[in-house]
């Protein structure tokens, strides 16, 4: 069962430190930005005199922080473990953990923060059946059905909604403009959305994106399907701009891991020729007689449609006949002489510009 919205598992820790922090939370998720969140509102809801251990889970320890969960502390308090990146700790101690569970004093507890847990073996199934278990997964930044407008993405609402709770509205083509601007990792979003809420009356009415001009940061990410995107819908200054996020900080693919830096060059070309190559068998059909609105179908293009069309329409066969060789030339020149991909890419976005003008 695909884990809920991190937003939701937020709420639902929430009810439950209501009554109280149960004597064993874990903390699940490759989300770092929201376990970050939930470890802080637990440790928020025990009372100040409990004796409160934090270790970090990536060093290596004996396990004798184990046996203050036996009793009460020196002083007569509870006593409290935190473990903070706990994938190394449990693998070490999790057996241990999982059998004491059941039986630590009620004065003590525990709160275990990790990117995964699997738990489907035995001190998985353990811990989850003594504790109560809170599960965040990245907010997805397009929607699930990739027909649908991009402003439906969760990433966008939860824009939208965390500079609500700053005193500040955002229309969703402004909080889409954030996320394309500064990424799709939420501690980015959120420092730059107190940036902006700074300079910002909190009685000015709803942000458009015209609004946010001057004031968004200029650091941000891009990928090779904006940098595609900028080139054929003839932005010279964005598909620069774009070049210089992929290479200063870096690009993720598929899996959200990131690309290694030797991958970018490849990644932004492949990218580039196969949506060049679309673009120009449209507008070959286009000339030919097909109506722009059948275009589309008639190449497999279901996401996206507008754009597209506006690709096909926008740039001439020649135009198009002109980008594919120039970027036949990017790859050879990287393979001949080993010069710096940026600068090769570069280069090439200049001379594709320099040929299309009329």
């Amino acid at each position: 069962m695909a884990a809920p919205n991190p937003e939701q598992e937020l709420n639902r820790l929430r009810r439950t430190l209501k009554e109280g922090a149960p004597p064993l939370v874990v903390l699940l998720g490759p989300a770092t930005f929201f376990r970050s969140e939930a470890l802080e509102l637990v440790l928020g809801a025990l009372p100040a005199e409990l004796d409160v251990r934090q270790i970090a889970g990536d060093q290596e320890t004996s396990g004798d922080e184990l046996q203050s969960l036996r009793g009460k502390s020196l002083f007569g308090t509870g006593s409290w473990l935190v473990v903070r990146r706990a994938e190394g700790w449990l693998k070490q101690h999790g057996p241990t953990l999982a059998a004491l569970a059941p039986t630590m004093s009620r004065h003590c507890g525990v709160v275990i923060e990790a990117a995964k847990l699997d738990r489907r073996t035995k001190v998985g199934k353990g811990l989850s059946k003594a504790g109560e278990v809170y599960e965040f997964r990245a907010l997805y930044d397009k929607p699930y059905d990739q027909s649908r407008s991009p402003l439906e993405g969760e990433m966008v609402g939860w824009i939208v909604a965390r500079a609500k709770a700053m005193k500040m509205r955002l229309s969703s083509e402004a909080a889409l403009l954030v996320m394309t601007m500064i990424g799709t990792d939420p501690a980015e979003c959120v420092a730059e959305l107190k940036r902006i809420a700074a300079r910002v009356d909190p009685q000015h009415a709803t942000l458009q994106p015209h609004d946010l001009r001057g004031l968004l940061s200029c650091s941000f990410e891009s990928t090779q399907f904006d940098f595609a995107d900028a080139v054929l819908g003839g932005d010279r200054r964005g598909a620069m701009r774009s070049l210089e996020a992929i290479f200063d900080r870096g690009m993720r693919g598929g899996d959200g891991k990131s690309i290694d830096r030797g991958g970018l060059f490849p990644s932004i070309t492949n990218w580039m020729y196969r949506s060049m190559t679309t673009a120009y068998e449209g507008r070959y059909l286009l000339d030919r007689g097909v109506p722009l609105r059948d275009v589309p179908a008639r190449l497999g293009v279901r996401t996206f449609v507008p754009r597209f069309q506006k690709q096909v329409s926008g740039n001439d066969e020649r135009k198009l006949r002109s980008g594919l060789r120039l970027l036949h030339d990017a790859q050879r020149e990287l393979r001949l002489t080993g010069e710096d991909p940026l600068w090769i890419l570069r280069r090439f976005v200049s001379r594709y510009f320099a040929e299309a003008r009329p």
